[in-house]
C-alpha cells in the first residue's frame, strides 16, 4: 500500500515537472518570437538611403498605383490583407487602368474604402491628409523622387514618417530585385518576397540569357503607347526607359532611341521614313478615349482587333514594311514597370525572334503568376497580333 503510494507521488512530481517545463519553454519561445517581431528592420532602398523601422508595416500610403508603383507588388505579398495594409493611395489605377481597378474591386471589393490622397506627379498629393492617416511608411518610385522631394517630403521627414524608394521603371533586374527586397521587408514579408523575387529573377535571365546569344540583325521596332487613338500619336520612348528599355534588352533596335528623352511623341513623318519592321501599339483601358488601343479584362478580340487595324490606316503607313508585312502588336501598358513584366519580356522576346522563343509561353507565365501570388482573377486580353 505504502509502495503504491509512493510511485504515485512520484508520477504526480514528474507530471507537474514536465509540466513547469513546457510552459516555460513556451514562454520562452513566445518571448523569442515577440523579440524576433520587435527587433528593428533596416532596409537599404534603391537611391541608397537606408531607413530604419521598429517593426514591420502595418499602415501603408502608396504612389502610382496604376503601374510603377508598389501596390502590385504588396499585392502579391500580402495577398487579400493588402485592403487593411494601404491606408492611402493614389487615383492613377482608378484612372488609367479602369478594367484592371475593376476588376481587383470584384475580388476584394475593400479597396474601394481606400482613401484617395492624390498625386505627386500631378500635384494633387494631399500631405495633411496623409499625415492624418498616420502611415508607418510611404513607397514613392524613383521616377518622381526629385518632386516629392521638392514638394512633399520635408513634411513627411518632420513627422517621422519613413519614406521607401523603390524602381520599377528602369526596367533593370537589380531595381526589380532590390524593389522587391526592400517591400518585402518593410512589410515583415521577406519570405514570399524571395518567392516572388525568384519567379521573376527566372524568367527574365531566361530571356536575357537566351538573347545574348543571338548573333542575328536586330529587327527594328516603333513602339507607341496608344491612348490617343489614331488621330494623333502617342508616347514613344528612349531605349533606356519603359518599353524603349525592355525592348532593347529583348534584341530590339528601337527607332526613337536616339530621338526621345525618356518618353513623348515623334513627328509622323519620322515613323514613314524609319519604317520599321515591327510597330507595337500598347494598350489599356482609357475610358475617355474610345478610339485607343484596348487591351486587359474589358474587351473582346474582334473589339480590339478592330481598334488596332485603326492604327494601320493612318496616312502612310499602308506602304510601312511592318504593315506589309503583318507585323503589328500590342500588350498591356499595366504589365510594364511591374514586378510581373517578366511576361512583357517573353513576349518582347518572342515577337521579335519567334524561332528562336516559339517554346516561351509570356500569358502561360501571366497566368502563373496572377495563380501564385495575387488575390485577384486572371482573365482578359493582354497580348495581341494584328490578324
Amino acid at each position: 500500500m505504502f509502495q503504491t503510494k509512493k510511485y504515485a507521488l512520484a508520477i504526480i512530481f514528474l507530471l507537474l515537472t514536465s509540466m513547469i517545463f513546457t510552459a516555460c519553454g513556451g514562454a520562452q519561445k513566445e518571448a523569442e518570437e515577440n523579440s524576433a517581431n520587435t527587433k528593428p528592420i533596416e532596409i537599404t532602398d534603391v537611391s541608397g538611403q537606408t531607413i530604419t523601422l521598429k517593426k514591420p508595416a502595418k499602415r501603408v500610403v502608396v504612389q502610382w498605383s496604376g503601374s510603377g508603383g508598389a501596390f502590385i507588388t504588396m499585392a502579391a505579398l500580402a495577398g487579400k490583407d493588402i485592403t487593411n495594409l494601404i491606408v492611402g493611395i493614389d487615383p492613377s489605377l482608378k484612372e488609367y487602368r479602369a478594367d484592371m481597378w475593376n476588376q481587383f474591386k470584384k475580388d476584394l471589393p475593400e479597396l474601394e474604402k481606400i482613401p484617395t490622397i492624390g498625386s505627386v506627379s500631378e500635384k494633387s498629393f494631399d500631405t495633411e491628409k496623409v499625415l492624418s492617416l498616420n502611415p508607418d511608411v510611404i513607397f514613392i518610385p524613383m521616377d518622381m523622387k526629385a518632386q516629392y522631394d521638392a514638394d512633399v517630403k520635408p513634411k513627411i521627414d518632420a513627422a517621422g514618417i519613413p519614406t521607401i524608394y523603390i524602381d520599377y521603371h528602369a526596367e533593370k533586374l537589380e531595381s526589380h530585385q532590390r524593389s522587391i527586397e526592400a517591400i518585402g521587408k518593410a512589410l515583415g514579408k521577406e519570405e514570399r518576397a524571395e518567392e516572388i523575387k525568384q519567379f521573376y529573377t527566372e524568367h527574365l535571365t531566361n530571356v536575357i540569357n537566351r538573347v545574348q546569344k543571338l548573333n542575328k540583325p536586330k529587327p527594328t521596332v516603333y513602339i507607341e503607347t496608344g491612348m490617343e487613338g489614331p488621330e494623333a500619336f502617342g508616347y514613344a520612348y528612349n531605349s533606356n526607359y519603359s518599353w524603349g528599355a525592355m525592348a532593347t534588352l529583348c534584341g530590339g533596335d528601337i527607332i526613337t532611341k536616339d530621338v526621345i528623352a525618356t518618353a513623348g511623341p515623334v513627328n509622323p513623318e519620322f515613323v514613314l521614313e524609319k519604317d520599321p519592321e515591327i510597330i507595337m501599339i500598347m494598350g489599356s483601358y482609357w475610358p475617355k478615349k474610345p478610339t485607343s488601343m484596348r487591351l486587359g479584362f474589358e474587351t473582346d478580340e474582334a473589339h480590339s482587333q478592330q481598334l488596332l487595324k485603326a492604327f494601320t490606316q493612318r496616312e502612310g503607313w499602308s506602304n510601312l514594311k511592318a504593315v506589309k508585312n503583318h507585323q503589328v502588336y500590342s500588350a498591356h501598358h499595366g504589365l510594364v514597370r511591374e514586378v510581373y513584366d517578366c511576361a512583357v519580356f517573353e513576349y518582347l522576346a518572342k515577337t521579335y525572334y519567334p524561332e528562336e522563343f516559339k517554346d516561351v509561353d509570356p500569358e502561360g507565365t501571366l497566368k502563373k503568376f496572377y495563380e501564385k501570388f495575387l488575390p485577384f482573377s486572371y482573365g482578359g486580353i493582354w497580348f495581341m497580333h494584328l490578324n
